[in-house]
């Protein structure tokens, strides 16, 4: 699902403290594209003048922009620390803070920004924004209502309030809402995509591909709607076309994926040559698909798994002789090949089924280790994990509260055991 940008306040109307020479030639700079040449610029005047809110603001906007999230926001901490009464420089600060993925604080500085500025559009979606991403749907919906009432003819914040609508699963609202937006603007693209998730998420599957279909008739570049368009039709059972499709998220600017140089594996014999096998996505994603890479046959080559350093234990479990690294120090190869492009690769319009038996298995000395630790359990013993990571964008909708679990912890001849670990242990 598409999301719109958090509009900026303006940063050019306070104080005058963009006049003087300088800082008005580093914001000509930055205006055309010049991050370069301004935050030269801003640099020299800081070391002039330490406490001038205005440069400390330029920097941290820069540095976002340069995908600097942590430095952006001790630049923009430091900003609205030197000018506490600065709304766009707490509106930058704020949307620094939920790109880190630190919604409280991303909250705080979006109602900070209200404080001052009560009437402002801006001020209401950008702190709907915030509660959008912490997961506070209906909070979030509230303020898209409350600015759609300041501007009700306004098509972006219509669009804004349909994704509030289908973060807080009012599906039949949200595609209301963005068939309005679509009518109005058919070259909307993340609209269109919205739309199609809207369809999707009602369980009208056939009408979401082919509002997607439709959409990349008109856009055929777009990698957002060709992903999503490939994930319905995985829903659906159309696995040929939709492995195809699926491969568009090598395109998505964002995708929680390495962006390998070495060449791209076609699937033809290795002829002694090295392959690296990249996990992508999350933790549970290399774990299930981690079943392709019996499918790749050595063929006098070499086949290496690259995992978070913090999975290398587990897949050495796996039952394939490939070689686990991790994605931390990845060794010279030849050829890559991101996993969840396997089933692409291998696939024959049906879903890989692994031959009976497990694909990874503990290791020997662990069996023992645990075998000795939960001895003392009796009866069923049942191993869970209720928390996702809190960064990921959807995380309320595949976490459960632990609280949850307790009717099954009640049960006579039951023992949960927690397999929880990071987020959620506390």
């Amino acid at each position: 699902m598409s999301t719109a940008a958090a509009p900026a306040l303006n940063r050019e109307t306070s104080r005058g403290v963009y006049a003087d020479e300088q800082m008005a030639s580093a914001l000509a700079y930055f205006r055309a594209g010049r991050t370069d040449k301004a935050e030269a610029i801003y640099k020299k005047v800081a070391k002039k003048d330490g406490r001038h809110a205005g440069v400390h603001h330029m920097l941290g906007v820069i540095a976002r922009q340069n995908g600097m999230k942590e430095r952006a926001v001790q630049l923009l901490i430091k900003a609205a620390k030197l000018d506490p009464q600065r709304p766009e420089i707490l509106c930058d600060l704020g949307n620094a803070f939920k790109a880190l993925g630190r919604h409280k604080d991303a909250i705080k500085a979006h109602r900070m920004v209200l404080t001052l500025l009560p009437n402002s559009p801006e001020a209401h979606s950008n702190l709907g924004s915030a509660y959008k991403a912490a997961g506070k749907a209906g909070k979030a919906v509230a303020c898209f209502e409350n600015v759609l009432k300041m501007r009700p003819n306004d098509i972006e914040l219509k669009f804004n309030l349909g994704n509030g609508l289908i973060a807080a699963e009012q599906y039949d609202q949200a595609e209301d809402l963005l068939r309005q937006v679509v009518y109005e603007n058919p070259q909307h693209i993340p609209a269109q995509n919205n739309l199609g998730a809207a369809l999707k998420e009602q369980g009208r599957f056939d009408a979401a591909i082919k509002r997607y279909q439709k959409a990349i008739v008109a856009n055929p570049a777009s990698a957002d709607l060709h992903w999503n368009l490939g994930l319905t039709l995985l829903a659906t059972g159309q696995y040929e076309a939709g492995w195809t499709e699926y491969e568009w998220r090598c395109q998505l600017p964002d995708f929680a994926m390495l962006r390998m140089t070495r060449p791209r594996w076609d699937g033809l014999p290795l002829d002694g040559r090295t392959l690296v096998v990249h996990a992508e996505q999350g933790f549970g994603d290399c774990i299930q698909f981690a079943r392709y890479l019996s499918q790749i046959d050595p063929d006098g080559g070499n086949v290496l798994f690259a995992v978070p350093p913090r999975m290398t234990s587990l897949m050495q479990g796996l039952e394939s002789a490939i070689r686990i690294v991790s994605t931390d120090d990845i060794p010279t190869h030849d050829v890559q090949i991101p996993l969840m492009s396997l089933p692409q690769l291998y696939h024959d319009g049906l879903p890989f089924e692994h031959r009976e038996g497990p694909y990874v298995s503990p290791l020997g000395d662990r069996v023992e280790f645990w075998k000795e630790r939960l001895g003392p359990l009796s009866g069923t013993r049942i191993g869970i994990a209720w928390q996702g990571s809190r960064g990921y964008a959807n995380d309320a909708r595949r976490s459960v509260p632990l609280l949850n679990f307790e009717p099954i912890a009640r049960l006579d001849g039951v023992a949960l055991i927690s397999l929880q670990m990071g987020d959620g242990t506390d």
